[in-house]
């Protein structure tokens, strides 16, 4: 019950389109139960008293019912319909906000294809059930009741009879609802796991055919379906039973009034036309309890996808602004690691382990390491994707958990390790962070970061339409479109997370050119695994296990022993391979 006002609860901003909803069902429904009462005068005052007259006004009065039950039954059924349409809106706009809101271990966490399933199947199941309680549970409740009383005003005996299996069937809808409820939770359950399995297949389309991988994954989604299948067909039988059993009951009710009632008719206590109308009463007094069950079948479907739905909102987000978190624009750019530790949920050890580091405002800080020493980690506690689990890190002498999200995010600009680009024009992926760019800017972001030659040789340059995550470029263009996109906020803070790795050695100096002015007056944070990318850093972290094992300048930790001078040689040497090798490839060549 808790689950249903919840999401009634969305129909507060809309009371008056509610309020008219009621009203159109409630004349819609006042007409219904005219109808049969015509009916039954016409016949007794029309036909058996042969009263042509009075058999064409009653037939006038019904075509008059008819044509406003129409109009009311449009109006309920329209608001109906739009505040289902509403509240849907309004909770998928809802988990969207709660999903950008929530922190990065949330997302870690997350299967996309179950979040996508309750944003989109689960909230259609909220719909229906809004279409289907609004209307025909207040309608069927509303029959109930007054065609009750009027049986009953007709002949008290025959509306005992006739009403006897009312309250069962009304137990027994409601009983098999609530029985469905757990069949239907793992039908959406399933429907999630089915859609991650197509969107991993969706996204990860070319390493499956690269690796000739279609028929197993065929096979698994396959299996999936199957079960989603199966745990459907399942709930259907289970539902496709109750009907015929209310439906039997509802015949023999029907069948006793005939037989009962065709005697009183013979014996004089009740006219033709009181037993026809009773019989269109009765009809209409079967139909909201059919209407019962199919509400109850809505309303469990509803309370599944809900649960889901409201488990996902409810889970608050652990990075927000703290009560007096203070706005800090514009910011000077210090930036400070004190003792600083992060451990991912559920992992065994620390990510990072006791980082201590200053950055001043303006400083180029490199960090180097191998694959998994925790260099995105620890960039990744600046703007606060992660918070710390020991320790600190200020931003001009203040706890960025002190600092405002929005003040914070909207001075610190990224290029990830992971290149995304939105499948939009490139002109608006370059000015994504900032909309309002003008195109002199966005050219002169694309020109800093040597992305604006190749966009020029696009037929249709700045408003060429990027393929979906950017599968139209090369990685190299991907890499300076991300880099551009960053350079155009002009933050403060400036982190690159491996951001030449996709790019070559040419494209790499030409960038590192561009960057040497674009980082003045900034404080740059650069993980490369390139020693060209951070030789002219002032400070270079060397990170292995979590752990800073060496800090310096370029020129002092080639001077010593460790990871960062075996890079370094390392690199001169593939380098100079590389140059041998071209110069034997020329001089074949001219021979």
């Amino acid at each position: 019950m808790d689950i249903i006002f919840r999401i009634f609860s969305y129909l507060k901003p809309y009371w008056k389109e509610t309020i008219l909803l009621y009203v159109t069902l409630a004349f819609a429904l006042g007409l219904q139960l005219l109808t049969p009462y015509v009916l039954g005068r016409a016949i007794d005052d029309g036909v058996i008293a042969r009263d042509t007259d009075f058999l064409l006004k009653a037939a006038g009065a019904i075509v008059v019912l008819t044509i406003f039950q129409g109009l009311f039954q449009y109006g309920r059924t329209y608001y109906s319909q739009s505040l289902a349409e509403k509240v849907g809106y309004d909770i998928r706009n809802e988990i969207f906000a709660h999903l950008q809101a929530m922190q990065f271990s949330f997302h870690d966490r997350s299967h996309t294809g179950q979040l996508m399933s309750r944003a989109t199947e689960d909230i259609n199941n909220i719909r229906a059930m809004l279409v289907m309680t609004m209307r025909p549970l207040v309608l069927a409740v509303g029959t109930l009741i007054a065609v009750t009383v009027i049986l009953i005003r007709i002949d008290l005996l025959l509306a005992l009879v006739a009403l006897a299996m009312v309250p069962f069937l009304i137990w027994y809808s409601i009983r098999y609802g609530v029985a469905l409820r757990p069949l239907f939770l793992k039908v959406q359950q399933q429907f999630g796991v089915m859609t991650s399995a197509l969107q991993e297949n969706v996204s990860g389309n070319r390493v499956v055919r690269a690796f000739a991988q279609e028929k197993a994954e065929n096979q698994r989604f396959e299996a999936e379906l199957e079960e989603l299948f199966d745990r459907n067909f399942t709930a259907g039988k289970r539902w496709a039973f109750a009907y015929p059993l209310t439906l039997l009951f509802s015949g023999l009710s029907l069948a006793v009034v005939v037989w009962l009632g065709g005697h009183q008719v013979i014996s004089g206590a009740l006219s033709i036309g009181s037993l026809v109308a009773f019989n269109r009463y009765l009809t209409m007094l079967n139909e909201p309890v059919n209407w019962l069950g199919l509400v109850v079948n809505r309303i469990s479907r509803a309370v599944a996808s809900g649960e889901r739905i409201f488990e996902t909102l409810d889970t608050r987000p652990m990075i927000r602004d703290a009560r007096n978190a203070r706005k800090l624009e514009p910011m000077r750019g210090d930036l400070e690691f004190r003792e600083a530790s992060f451990q991912f949920r559920g992992a065994n050890k620390p990510a990072l382990e006791g980082i201590s580091f200053t950055a001043p405002a303006g400083s180029v800080t490199a960090i180097v390491g191998p694959t998994g020493a925790g260099k995105s980690s620890l960039v990744n506690l600046i703007p606060r994707f992660y918070d710390t689990t020991i320790g600190t890190v200020l931003i001009d002498d203040f706890d960025v958990k002190e600092i405002q999200l929005r003040s914070l995010r909207s001075q610190i600009g990224m290029v990830l390790q992971e290149t995304f680009l939105f499948s939009i024009t490139l002109g608006e992926n370059i000015a994504y962070g900032k909309p309002d760019a003008t195109h002199e800017e966005i050219v002169a972001a694309a020109k800093a970061a040597k992305a604006h030659d190749f966009i020029s040789r696009l037929p249709q340059g700045y408003d060429t339409e990027v393929g979906e995550r950017g599968v139209s470029l090369s990685g190299g263009q991907k890499q300076r479109i991300a880099i551009a996109r960053a350079l155009l906020l002009n933050p403060r803070i400036l982190i690159l997370d491996d951001a030449t790795s996709s790019v070559d050695t040419e494209t790499e100096h030409e960038i590192q050119e561009a960057l040497k002015v674009l980082m003045k007056g900034r404080t740059s944070i650069v993980i490369a695994q390139r020693i060209l990318t951070v030789e002219n850093a002032d400070q270079i972290l060397v990170l292995d296990q979590g752990r800073i094992v060496d800090r310096g300048t370029h020129a002092e930790l080639v001077s010593r022993e460790g990871f960062y001078r075996e890079l370094y040689f390392l690199q001169q040497q593939e380098q100079d391979e590389a140059r041998i090798a071209g110069i034997a490839a020329e001089a074949e060549g001219e021979a």
